[in-house]
């Protein structure tokens, strides 16, 4: 039952990123749904799981948009592992500790991207990630932040009930 829930909030994920999203754009700016909904995953299934569920919604992002086939496969597949893996060594129930790991997988993911993005040239990498991904990464660990507080709020409400 939760591969089930975990695929359909991947793909709930990916149905906002590809239409809703600009709706949420603050200064040229969009969260990133897909890796904030993979990391929730991560920090949930363990990297075993977290690695295919990455690979999947990594997939289907190369489906949606099929320029560098494979890139976000891999890179969603590597930030899957890396959280889960990384979940061991962390309090995942601390909101700070979920803020920050979401902040630091925007990050590489976008890291990963514009270096394996071919319409990138190297050199221009620095300036893409430090003009896009970093207000690009803040705003999603805002948006994570307001979930996570959201779900513990919920929780805590079906606890005292």
């Amino acid at each position: 039952m939760t591969i089930l829930k975990f695929a359909l909030f991947l793909a709930l994920a990916f149905i906002l990123q590809t239409t809703w999203i600009h709706f949420f754009e603050i200064l040229g700016l969009k969260p990133d749904l897909i890796v904030l909904a993979l990391v929730y995953v991560a920090l949930s299934a363990g990297a075993i799981k977290a690695t295919i569920f990455g690979f999947c919604i990594g997939f289907t992002q190369d489906i949606h948009a099929p320029d560098d086939l494979g890139l976000n496969a891999l890179i969603d597949s590597i930030i899957g592992f890396a959280v889960g893996w990384c979940r061991a060594g962390i309090m995942v129930d601390n909101l700070q500790a979920q803020v920050a790991l979401v902040v630091g997988a925007v990050l590489v993911h976008d890291l990963i991207y514009y270096v394996g993005q071919s319409g990138t040239a190297l050199g221009d990498v620095p300036l893409f990630w430090l003009r896009y991904s970093l207000g690009r990464s803040l705003y999603t660990g805002l948006i994570g932040l307001l979930l996570s507080y959201l779900l513990l709020l919920r929780r805590r409400r079906l606890f005292e009930s």
